[in-house]
């Protein structure tokens, strides 16, 4: 009966492939000749950072490096480090067409270790993985009215988030970070992090406009000094990305990512080295959707000819909430040994987990906190600390269906020492999430008359007296008569379609 029905286009990010493959790390390097021989190893620090990705008609090719910091002590108890980068490149096969697919890619070291062959040769082995998704804006028709006034049908709406488009940009990211002006020039360099994180998003006319900050943190040596200082500094950036098709009525999810980071000391014009130079490549990753309410069917029936009532279960994705929050992690830790002073400390994220109760969204994870320290009797340490932290957001009206994949930064940490063996551990976490419900309805998505079959007539009363049993409602009570809902209603005053069990109604009969 299409000449009948409206219909209506439902769309969706559908997951067309998902996989994970294994990029091994086997690497043996000698340090450089400004590297003094290693005493002992602290710790072997790994950042995995895709570079780039690409899709063939049947398979995935991804290129990336592993970023390598090994934290040692030599033979002066002075802390030293060496940075080495390991590339790869990783094809896998999908078993499935590519085309007009969208990819994402995340990678995290599942474990590595480290040994010193020498004093100055290192052994390292280990492994990352590399979680792919490919996905595809779908759409699935299905039948918002019937315009014929013979056929009853009970109307609802579906609250829905349509997918609008996907884009993905490359940022180049130079800058200067100069030391203040009565600081020690800069001898080397012990280890750097940097964090981006989205703060605002904003969808214009065929454009997502996109603004953040990455969070740099430098821990150096001056020339002449064996003990590190920290240098911190936040990086703002805001890029806009082309989106065809959406408007100022969607909204938008961006998430960002670090492609390259390089960190090195810059000299002047004069010779002096008192700034670092930093290069980065950022990849922003932005989702555009519309939120509305979706006019469906839940059921019909004909009240004059045999129908055939075709149904379909249909899923629909709603955005309950976008998030964007900043939140303060404080926890105690026990060192188990007496400190003077902390030569270095961050946090990284190890693990996080998502649940949803009491209308409430509760992040939970362990934050893995490193410390580099002098114990009393002036030798240099290392210190591995997981803290598990929390958060929880109120959402109100959220089902047992939402999901969402945060992403979770540390973008800065610090630390008071209470005690020569206790440390406060501070830290602000950036949480950006967009938390989705989905919610499957089972819907009419055809119906398909039968106009050589007509429904008998009842011709013995115009009206039948009909009395209600348990929790019967007026739409099952009209389909049985062929009868009008609207009828029903308006002959016994009504207020909706719901009576009371053992009520008496009057049904017109056709």
């Amino acid at each position: 009966m299409d000449n009948k029905a409206l219909k209506t286009d439902v769309y969706t990010n559908e997951n067309v492939w998902s996989d994970s493959c294994e990029q091994p790390i086997d690497v043996e390097f000698t340090l450089p000749d400004y590297c003094p021989d290693i005493s002992k190893i602290f710790k072997c620090k790994t950042a995995t950072r895709i570079a780039s990705k690409s899709l063939g008609e049947k398979s995935i090719t991804v290129d990336g490096s592993i970023c390598i910091t090994l934290l040692y002590c030599d033979v002066n108890n002075n802390l030293c480090s060496y940075e080495y980068q390991y590339p790869f490149s990783k094809v896998k096969e999908t078993e499935t067409l590519t085309s007009g697919c969208n990819l994402t890619a995340f990678a995290k070291t599942d474990y590595i270790n480290c040994r010193a062959v020498s004093g100055r040769k290192v052994d390292i082995h280990g492994a990352v993985s590399i979680d792919l998704r490919l996905f595809c804006r779908k759409s699935c028709c299905i039948i918002s009215d019937i315009d014929d006034r013979n056929i009853e049908v009970r109307r609802l709406t579906a609250p829905s988030t349509s997918p609008m488009a996907y884009n993905e940009k490359y940022v180049i990211v130079e800058e200067e970070i100069a030391l203040s002006g009565g600081a020690a020039p800069i001898g080397k360099i012990i280890r750097y992090d940097a964090y981006p994180s989205v703060s605002e998003c904003k969808v214009i006319s065929d454009k997502v406009m996109t603004k953040g900050e990455i969070t740099v943190t430098i821990t150096y040596c001056a020339e002449n000094s064996a003990t590190p200082e920290v240098v911190k500094t936040l990086i703002p950036f805001s890029q806009i990305i082309d989106m065809p098709g959406v408007t100022d009525t969607c909204e938008c999810e961006t998430k960002s990512s670090l492609a390259f980071l390089e960190v090195k000391p810059k000299t002047n014009s004069t010779g002096e080295c008192k700034s670092f130079s930093l290069n980065a490549k950022l990849l922003l990753c932005s989702q555009a959707y519309c939120v509305d309410n979706v006019p469906i069917i839940s059921d019909a029936f004909s009240r004059k000819f045999e129908a055939d009532i075709i149904k379909g279960r249909v899923v629909f994705t709603k955005v309950c909430d976008n998030v964007k929050e900043r939140f303060h992690f404080k926890e105690s830790v026990n060192l188990n040994e007496s400190i003077s002073s902390i030569l270095d400390l961050w946090c990284d994220i190890q693990s996080k987990t998502v649940k949803f109760e009491d209308g409430k969204m509760v992040v939970s994870g362990v934050i893995l906190v490193c410390i580099v320290g002098v114990l009393e009797s002036g030798e240099t340490t290392f210190f591995e600390k997981p803290l598990d932290f929390e958060y929880a957001r109120q959402l109100g009206d959220v089902g047992e269906n939402s999901e969402c994949q945060p992403e979770i930064t540390v973008v800065s940490c610090g630390y008071t020492i209470n005690s020569p063996t206790m440390l406060e551990i501070r830290a602000d976490i950036a949480l950006n999430a967009a938390v989705l419900e989905k919610r499957g309805m089972e819907l009419v998505t055809d119906l398909k008359l039968n106009e050589q079959k007509i429904k008998p007539k009842n011709n013995n009363c115009s009206l039948t007296v009909y009395f209600v049993s348990g929790n019967e409602c007026v739409w099952d009570i009209a389909r049985i008569y062929n009868a009008s809902v609207d009828e029903i209603i308006k002959i016994n005053n009504l207020q909706d379609e719901y009576v009371n069990d053992g009520s008496m109604l009057l049904v017109p009969t056709l």
